[in-house]
């Protein structure tokens, strides 16, 4: 039995022994030596397009609250109804007002008999002011009652004109023609009036749905290079095959956050940036307010431009602002002869400082540094000790 083990202890030995003879073997002639990846500088078409998300809602739409607090008692329209302005939408219980106004009508009947009391004691006293029966103070007291008893009827007269535009503010109108959308009113519920643009119930949106807008957030970066104006790309997933085209109209001053947006919008994150409106032209017939769209700009095109892999572009610091950075390049020299019968020929490198202009998606524009032919490594060769990092600022949103 120890006879066997040892048998195949000497066996392992001697097989670990043979894989190791063959591995120093294998090293020796540089069979396993991995070569650096290079590519070719080549010619050809390079653009920094802009590429971002955004959602489509009407250029014009109104939010539609009540001035005055209320029951609701009829609704005329429902989600998706077309309206022209001036088309009744909600009316709101009127009772309490109405008692109101009666309230204040008998007030007013009230106040004008005292009034006319009060003018007849006026009228007494000032004939007896007049022949000097009575003092300058008692006259002074029946005239100051009778302007009390005025200002009174007057206050009612308020109350009134203010009760009776209560009234015609119950029949709430549509203020623009375009399509009822977001209704979330029924009959009997209670919507409190707004005092402020931020308060109040909103009932309901009118819209134009006939003209279209994509709102989207830009970062500080790509903003800069976008203008009023500018012709935009659109493209959008609920209708494939169908290209918009679009014009920035508006390019939003300081940044803000898509939380923010209007209440048509479907995000349901938040996004910070700079918003930028694009208004769709064309058709729009089949695109609706919240869907997502595509923008696409260019924002800057070279032709027949000398171009290379981005991976094969190098800094230093790469956290610094792109036009502070010193890029560069390992070019490839010409492939030196064999050492040995059998091996690899040995792959040299030259480091080079280039001036890189328009990047795309996959490359990047020399303007200087590189003739058409060279190769350039797509990685740091293991032979270059100093370190490197590709500037990842050119990949930003890619």
């Amino acid at each position: 039995m120890k006879g066997i083990l040892y048998l195949l202890l000497f066996a392992a030995v001697l097989g670990g022994g043979w894989y190791a003879y063959k591995y120093w073997q294998e090293s020796q002639s540089g069979a396993k030596v991995e070569l650096v990846p290079v590519a070719p500088v080549i010619r050809r078409d390079i653009s920094d397009v802009l590429e971002e998300t955004g959602t489509i809602n009407p250029v014009n739409k109104v939010a539609i609250k009540s001035e005055v607090s209320g029951r609701v008692q009829n609704v005329y329209v429902e989600d998706g109804m077309m309206v022209t302005a001036g088309c009744v939408l909600v009316e709101l219980d009127k009772t309490d007002l109405l008692n109101t106004r009666k309230d204040l009508q008998y007030e007013l009947k009230e106040a004008g008999l005292n009034y006319a009391r009060a003018k007849i004691d006026h009228d007494r006293n000032y004939e007896l002011y007049v022949k000097k029966i009575i003092a300058v103070d008692a006259y002074d007291q029946v005239k100051t009652t009778l302007d009390l008893r005025s200002n009174t009827i007057l206050k009612v007269i308020t109350k009134l004109d203010t009760n009776t535009d209560n009234l015609r503010k119950t029949i709430i109108f549509s203020p623009t023609s375009g399509t009822v959308l977001n209704k979330n009113i029924e009959v009997g519920e209670m919507v409190v009036g707004a005092n402020s643009v931020s308060s109040g119930t909103e009932m309901m949106t009118v819209a134009d749905l006939k003209d279209l807008e994509v709102s989207s957030y830009v970062n500080e970066i790509d903003v800069t290079r976008l203008h009023v104006g500018q012709e935009i790309d659109i493209t959008v997933d609920s209708t494939p095959g169908v290209d918009y085209s679009g014009v920035v109209t508006h390019v939003a001053p300081m940044s803000s956050s898509s939380s923010g947006s209007s209440s048509g919008s479907s995000s349901s994150s938040s996004k910070d940036g700079f918003e930028v409106r694009i208004a769709v032209k064309g058709d729009v017939s089949q695109l609706k307010m919240g869907m997502t769209a595509n923008i696409t700009a260019i924002l800057k095109e070279v032709k027949d431009a000398l171009a290379v892999p981005l991976s094969s572009v190098f800094c230093d610091n790469y956290e610094l602002a792109p036009s502070n950075q010193k890029y560069y390049v390992y070019v490839e020299k010409p492939a030196a002869a064999a050492a040995e019968s059998g091996k690899q020929p040995a792959q040299e490198f030259e480091k080079r400082d280039v001036e890189i202009g328009v990047t795309d998606t996959s490359g990047a524009e020399v303007k200087s540094g590189l003739s058409e032919g060279e190769k350039v490594a797509l990685k740091r060769p293991p032979s270059m000790s100093e370190p490197t990092r590709n500037h990842e600022w050119m990949r930003r949103g890619r």
